[in-house]
């Protein structure tokens, strides 16, 4: 008789609030795992490139500026927009399409600079915006985002679940590229006449310009 007391006493549920009895602790159930889309519209992010009104460009020239100046500011602006709008990412495009302009104008003056003729200097065009910003930056942020959501994400019982946003992720990247793009592109076009030069100043101070950008990406 003990016995099946103590056994029908196993198989029941603690239920919280009974006396002499513990409370059972919510389990924790992964039912959603982290999606390539898991962020804002991809589709109207990219129509809204194509209306400028609807992008702020006051707001992403401040963000630029406090890339070079105070970064910790950028932080505290994706910290308020979490708040505010429930996401990390930017649902503005204006940043990107900014930094695709900035990029178009440098191989131009690269082009001009290096004399390109007419397929040379589209080739300039397409590794600057194509392939160092826009396909370099698909494969970080894919590569970041996949790392962070598996193996860095910080289990909660109580809390509410967060997952990285793939576009927080390419945000990333434009943050760190922008300063990066500022060394490696406008100062190194600026320093042409010096670089240029078959010395080992030249050469020294041209490692060092790509290990200051370095550094700042990073």
């Amino acid at each position: 008789m003990g016995r099946a007391w103590a056994a029908k006493r196993l198989q029941r549920p603690y239920f919280r609030g009974e006396p002499g009895r513990f409370a059972m602790l919510p389990l924790h159930v992964e039912n959603e795992r982290p999606s390539f889309m898991h962020s804002p519209s991809l589709s109207e992010y990219l129509r809204r490139m194509l209306h400028y009104a609807q992008m702020d460009i006051d707001y992403t020239f401040a963000q630029m500026l406090y890339l070079c100046i105070a970064p910790r500011k950028v932080y505290q602006l994706t910290s308020y927009r979490k708040q505010t709008k429930n996401q990390w990412a930017r649902d503005d495009p204006a940043f990107v399409v900014v930094l695709i302009f900035f990029l178009s104008v440098v191989a131009i003056a690269y082009g001009i600079a290096f004399e390109a003729g007419g397929t040379n200097f589209i080739h300039i065009l397409v590794r600057f915006v194509f392939i160092h910003f826009l396909l370099f930056g698909v494969v970080v942020s894919s590569v970041s985002w996949f790392v962070a959501n598996n193996y860095m994400r910080a289990q909660s019982f109580h809390g509410v679940e967060q997952k990285m946003e793939w576009m927080y992720a390419f945000d990333i990247h434009c943050n760190s590229f922008f300063p990066f793009f500022l060394v490696l592109y406008v100062l190194h076009y600026l320093l042409l006449p010096l670089l240029l030069q078959s010395t080992w100043l030249a050469a020294t101070f041209s490692n060092l310009l790509y290990a200051v950008a370095t550094c700042y990406y990073l």
